[in-house]
């Protein structure tokens, strides 16, 4: 806290207060009894995953934060928010930790739950209906470069179908209306 620099009322605040009756103490131990989350009380906020994490400065909370709120049962905050989704699963914060603490596994775990409650970014949800159209995330080339390069308008050979029958009842295919 800083001082109240002579105003009157109550000194400002660093960080926001937690609001006790939103936090699920269940979701913690959700979390602990996965496969992944054998340590995950073992952290100590030492922050050696977000010294580790590439992208931990564009994140509005820090891997050692968010294992945290997941301790304290912030179950909506962590579900909701985009650093599960934005994780670029590099594992850098999981080979480094001192407590080997899977957090890279557990924000896996984390967007599985988050699925679960139709809680997916509306562009991981393009990606995945891409996947089911084209059977691939990224054209090889747009279609003026094939053009371009005296090609087919489009990839020969690519087909779906044995993909989207695999797929079409998994959570993926019901995400995505994988359905035929």
């Amino acid at each position: 806290m800083t001082e109240a620099d002579g105003k009157d009322g109550p000194p400002a605040v660093l960080v926001d207060p937690i609001d006790m009756s939103k936090l699920d103490p269940k979701f913690g131990a959700v979390i602990k009894s996965m496969p992944n989350g054998d340590e995950l009380t073992a952290c100590f906020a030492c922050s050696t995953c977000t010294a580790a994490c590439p992208i931990a400065n564009v994140w509005q909370y820090k891997p050692h934060q968010l294992i945290r709120m997941i301790i304290l049962g912030m179950c909506e905050e962590v579900l909701s928010s985009d650093e599960i989704w934005l994780c670029l699963t590099c594992f850098q914060c999981q080979e480094r930790c001192p407590q080997k603490v899977r957090v890279t596994d557990i924000f896996f775990d984390c967007k599985n739950l988050a699925a679960e409650e139709g809680k997916i970014p509306e562009n991981i949800v393009g990606l995945a209906k891409t996947l089911m159209e084209k059977g691939q995330l990224y054209e090889v080339t747009a279609d003026w470069e094939r053009e371009d390069m005296d090609l087919e308008p489009a990839v020969p050979g690519l087909s779906t179908d044995e993909f989207r029958a695999i797929i079409k009842d998994t959570r993926s295919g019901k995400i995505v209306g994988g359905k035929e």
